[in-house]
């Protein structure tokens, strides 16, 4: 490993690498170079405002796949956040090809992630209980929207979902994983966490569609109202309607569960009193 210099933050690497390209957007103000996804990932702030700069060319330190196919995924991660554009999905401002490899640059949010890894879960704990429920609802009608477009999520998690917790509005990322239908397992174990895994997320040639999300969009709802690793009744802060939901979602047999995001979706919304999503 060796450690470089840019704009005054150290950055980790597993070899030299060129980062001055960073420049043409500004100063760098934040690295994140511990992602196992080889995506190098920096904070930037210019003349055009602060950005978030998710990078894959270099050799981070803890990706150990082909660097050119980090940068060819991240060519093509462009096309999920262009066709998915939606104002809870972080917007793309644009995808170039710099320095040895791919950049993606989206507008910076100061949102707080509620991935387990970055230990804000008190931010969430913190909110009133209205603002949890209608995360969990934005979430969802997010992914009936994605949905209703023929996409299909991979690598859904809880480092997935920011969230604001002054406003309560979520703000999605790092979606770079999603494909259009059909998609079949091609891995046997798939990328993504385990606490939001389906089954068949384990099972070479198993489909994975929307009966197949709903196990990580049920989870999520434990994320925000109770504790997605037991999904234990008992830690649960919501309505026992809500709870019955996100019971259905997450049930090991494909049969049991919903059968679309979107009658998750308008499940969820009618256990919370709203009305009906109107995703086309």
């Amino acid at each position: 490993m060796i450690v470089t210099d840019l704009d005054g933050l150290p950055v980790r690497l597993r070899a030299p690498h060129d980062l001055s390209f960073t420049a043409r957007w500004g100063r760098v103000f934040a690295v994140l170079d511990d992602q196992d996804s080889g995506n190098l990932c920096l904070g930037i702030e210019g003349p055009a405002g602060r950005v978030f700069v998710k990078y894959a060319g270099a050799p981070t330190v803890r990706y150990d796949g082909d660097v050119a196919e980090a940068a060819a995924q991240a060519r093509r991660a462009a096309g999920v956040y262009r066709a998915l554009a939606h104002p809870t999905l972080v917007t793309l401002r644009e995808a170039v090809d710099v320095g040895a490899g791919h950049a993606l640059v989206f507008d910076w949010t100061d949102a707080t992630p509620v991935g387990r890894q970055y230990e804000q879960s008190h931010v969430v704990r913190g909110m009133d209980l209205a603002a949890r429920v209608d995360a969990v609802r934005q979430v969802y009608d997010f992914h009936a929207h994605a949905a209703a477009q023929g996409w299909v999520a991979v690598d859904l998690y809880d480092g997935s979902v920011m969230v604001e917790p002054g406003t309560g509005r979520v703000v999605l990322c790092d979606l770079d994983l999603y494909e259009r239908a059909p998609v079949v397992n091609r891995m046997g174990r798939m990328w993504g966490s385990s606490r939001f895994m389906s089954p068949e997320e384990y099972e070479l040639g198993a489909p994975i569609d929307e009966v197949t999300n709903v196990v990580a969009l049920g989870t999520l709802a434990h994320t925000f109202l109770g504790d997605d690793a037991t999904r234990s009744p008992a830690a649960w802060a919501g309505s026992a309607a809500q709870l019955a939901v996100a019971a259905r979602a997450t049930h090991p047999e494909r049969d049991a569960r919903w059968p679309s995001v979107a009658a998750l979706a308008e499940a969820w919304r009618a256990a919370v009193n709203l009305p009906p999503c109107r995703t086309a």
